[in-house]
């Protein structure tokens, strides 16, 4: 499973323009040791929004830069990788954001826009 996961990391990296995507057993240890925040972005093949937050939202320069430097960032796709129980969601995509402990800070259903994702952001950061 870590190595699908890793794949998929890879495979997602480009759409993610420069922020570095990591699996979801190293993104706690990662958040800490980098005094970060991390995101989740469950997903599913085929989903409109999903693409949209990908290839439109997550390629605005201020989104990357803001996801590069204040965030852990894990896609989990929600037919083909294990997410966790507490993560529930009802379409996609479900943003997840959490602090080091795990503890779930925010969730947002569905995509945003640039601005409007940009602004969640700034807001994670300071909590």
């Amino acid at each position: 499973m870590k190595k699908l996961l890793l794949l998929l990391a890879i495979l997602f990296t480009s759409a993610f323009a420069q922020t570095q995507l990591t699996d979801i057993f190293d993104a706690y240890d990662d958040a800490k040791s980098q005094n970060k925040r991390v995101m989740i972005m469950l997903t599913m093949e085929g989903c409109p929004g999903c693409e949209y937050m990908k290839s439109v939202v997550f390629e605005n320069s201020d989104v990357a830069k803001r996801l590069k430097n204040d965030f852990i960032v894990v896609e989990l796709d929600v037919r083909a990788d294990s997410v966790p129980e507490k993560l529930e969601y009802f379409a996609t995509p479900t943003f997840y954001f959490l602090d080091a402990n795990e503890k779930i800070l925010k969730r947002l259903n569905g995509g945003e826009n640039a601005k409007d994702f940009l602004a969640t952001l700034k807001e994670m950061k300071k909590k």
